[in-house]
């Protein structure tokens, strides 16, 4: 398994930091995982063809937060389109950066809150209740709550 795997939605929505080797590909499709999101960008890492060919696989190249970058309200609005696509096909969805601390925490708040109506607030706490790594940093949050003021 990632180092970093938690449900926050059980059997539906799971945050992780970066599956490194086929022992975590394999832990990801024993937990019942159908689909993979890579926010990380190509440069950070060679993503194993195991989690390309063996789930549904996308890529939303999204800036680390940790080396100080920012990203976009349509990043934001991309990975959450892909979310919204998948759930709706029932898909068991596993979400994951790097380190699993601020990237993709912050997609599945935006997710907790666009389909469990929660306040980007209580989605923040959520996460972080289910998921003891997340850490959005300022920029992550910042941008979220533009993405919800202009998808309301």
């Amino acid at each position: 398994m990632s180092k970093r795997f938690s449900w926050i939605v059980p059997e539906q929505l799971a945050v992780g930091s970066f599956p490194e080797d086929t022992s975590a590909v394999y832990k990801l499709r024993k937990e019942g995982i159908t689909a993979v999101l890579t926010l990380t960008e190509e440069h950070e890492i060679l993503v194993p063809d195991e989690l390309r060919h063996n789930f549904v696989w996308e890529r939303v190249p999204i800036p680390d937060g940790y080396t100080g970058g920012i990203p976009s309200v349509e990043q934001f609005a991309q990975a959450m389109g892909i979310l919204n696509r998948w759930s709706q096909k029932m898909h068991s969805i596993y979400v994951h950066c790097l380190a699993g601390v601020g990237r993709s925490p912050s997609v599945c708040c935006l997710f907790m809150v666009s389909n469990q109506g929660m306040s980007l607030e209580d989605a923040i706490a959520h996460v972080k209740l289910q998921h003891s790594y997340a850490a959005p940093d300022e920029h992550q949050v910042r941008v979220m709550r533009e993405l919800l003021l202009t998808s309301r």
